[in-house]
């Protein structure tokens, strides 16, 4: 099997959080009238860390998502079957529709990235675009990163480019399915 991943360039994320609205809006986890900051859904977030002390600061950014674990711990929480991964492409996927809303999916998500909807009874979570991707299509947040930190595309092939631009891969957030990458120090 393949497994479709993300890369983020971590020399090139400047946290804008474009991603974040970019998913938002193609995923319609928005509800434009009624959503409140800090109660909305989202399927990525962006993390940082500052480094230094004044005036000699760097604050490092990340996006963090689903990692489409390569053995994920919440389709063995699933006790309805509704969490799967694809053997095509590794994409971890929900079916809202087998869904039950016990929340056993969440609880057991170690990058806690899975949401819930309250409505309609049933978890949810980043996809990869996979409605995108099965039209050669890449996701969304890869398409408007403004800063070209995100590159989509099979794993191996994407570490192989992260190689060849002298990048290294940073092994400890890289565990799963998505890369992060940086120019060693």
């Amino acid at each position: 099997m393949k497994q479709l991943s993300i890369m983020v360039d971590l020399d090139r994320c400047i946290g804008c959080k474009t991603c974040i609205v970019a998913c938002r809006n193609h995923n319609g986890l928005l509800d434009h009238e009624t959503s409140m900051p800090g109660e909305m859904s989202h399927y990525l977030r962006v993390e940082s860390e500052l480094e230094g002390t004044y005036p000699n600061l760097k604050e490092d950014f990340w996006v963090v998502m689903c990692q489409h674990c390569k053995k994920p711990p919440c389709i063995k929480a699933c006790e309805s079957g509704a969490i799967s991964k694809d053997p095509r492409n590794g994409i971890v996927m929900i079916d809202k529709n087998k869904c039950t809303g016990s929340g056993k999916c969440i609880e057991k998500c170690p990058y806690n990235v899975i949401q819930f909807d309250r409505i309609g009874n049933f978890a949810h979570k980043c996809t990869m675009c996979q409605d995108r991707v099965v039209h050669g299509l890449e996701p969304v947040c890869v398409e408007t990163c403004l800063a070209d930190a995100l590159s989509f595309g099979e794993r191996e092939i994407l570490a192989m480019h992260a190689d060849a631009a002298g990048k290294e891969i940073v092994k400890k957030m890289s565990t799963q399915s998505i890369l992060y990458a940086r120019t060693p120090h």
